[in-house]
């Protein structure tokens, strides 16, 4: 019998970790989101994005960030903004104070500098941080676990893995770039969703998830993934991620099988070993890339603007 022990969230779901999220809401304000969260002991991210944006790449960039936000795996968040962004970071801060986050924001024009919002963003982070805190793993239904699948590689275990995962009640979300080549049988009629739209089906496909591997698990954390297996393309290493432990699958041959002390499951893996190290790693245990310290962060766009 597979048990979770999760960090329960007053929003719903479970997460595998508590991270306190500083946000960047413009590459513009990266440096002062990241020196937050080093006083801190907060998580960040650094982007290029934020600025230039147009249209429907507006939108689901912001639904991206709020997605990320809204994982269960982040306890609070601190949306820091530099205040001239076409992504507004004050927009995505009330989005999700609206759906009843507990969410901070810090502007750097609005606080008069870097200096200044630094040190308001400081205090935000370490009162979010005492709140995060108290919160401590207890027993949460499998219900509340949605794996977020990431595949650049075709792979048999992949729809082994899936029945596995939804037969015992989690849900599965897929990012790729290939889904009708990699998954011609596996996913059949199910759903296709947006970034940073919560999954209700047992098994959906995640629209516009990326090109790449990183923007690939981007995309699943932002559809509420607590834990991303990733089916890395077969020339390329393993990949980490900021909020989400990565429980990453070897192939059988080539680059991979001389690395394979990298990956979390072997090229001879069953899709049963996969599993079982989703639990493990859901209750604690630190996947490789989180053994590594090994980060990665890339968002999908939709067009090629700055």
């Amino acid at each position: 019998m597979t048990v979770l022990e999760g960090y329960g969230r007053p929003t719903g779901g479970a997460g595998a970790r508590n991270h306190v999220f500083v946000l960047p809401s413009v590459v513009c304000s990266a440096l002062v989101a990241r020196e937050i969260a080093q006083a801190t002991g907060a998580t960040s991210v650094s982007h290029q994005h934020g600025c230039g944006h147009i249209g429907a790449d507006i939108v689901q960039t912001r639904q991206l960030f709020v997605g990320l936000a809204a994982n269960p795996n982040v306890a609070r968040s601190l949306v820091v903004s530099l205040g001239c962004e076409t992504v507004r970071g004050d927009v995505v801060a009330k989005e999700l104070q609206r759906r009843g986050y507990d969410t901070r924001f810090v502007g750097i024009q609005k606080s008069g500098g870097n200096a200044a919002a630094r040190e308001a963003g400081i205090d935000h982070a370490r009162q979010l941080r005492e709140a995060a805190d108290v919160i401590t793993r207890s027993r949460v239904e499998i219900s509340d676990l949605t794996v977020g699948l990431v595949a650049s590689r075709a792979d048999d275990r992949i729809g082994e893995l899936i029945a596995l995962a939804t037969g015992h009640g989690a849900r599965v979300v897929i990012a790729t770039s290939a889904a009708a080549a990699l998954f011609p049988g596996e996913i059949g009629a199910a759903p296709v969703i947006d970034i940073g739209d919560e999954p209700t089906a047992p098994v959906s496909v995640i629209r516009n998830a990326g090109s790449g591997g990183a923007q690939l698990l981007a995309a699943a954390a932002a559809c509420r993934a607590q834990v991303l297996v990733e089916f890395a393309a077969a020339d390329q290493p393993p990949l980490g991620f900021p909020l989400a432990p990565v429980v990453s699958v070897a192939a059988a041959e080539g680059l991979h099988r001389l690395i394979e002390g990298e990956f979390d499951a072997l090229g001879r893996s069953r899709a049963a070993d996969v599993w079982d190290q989703i639990a493990r790693v859901y209750n604690g245990a630190e996947s490789k890339a989180e053994l590594r310290d090994s980060t990665i962060f890339a968002i999908p766009r939709l067009m090629r603007t700055m």
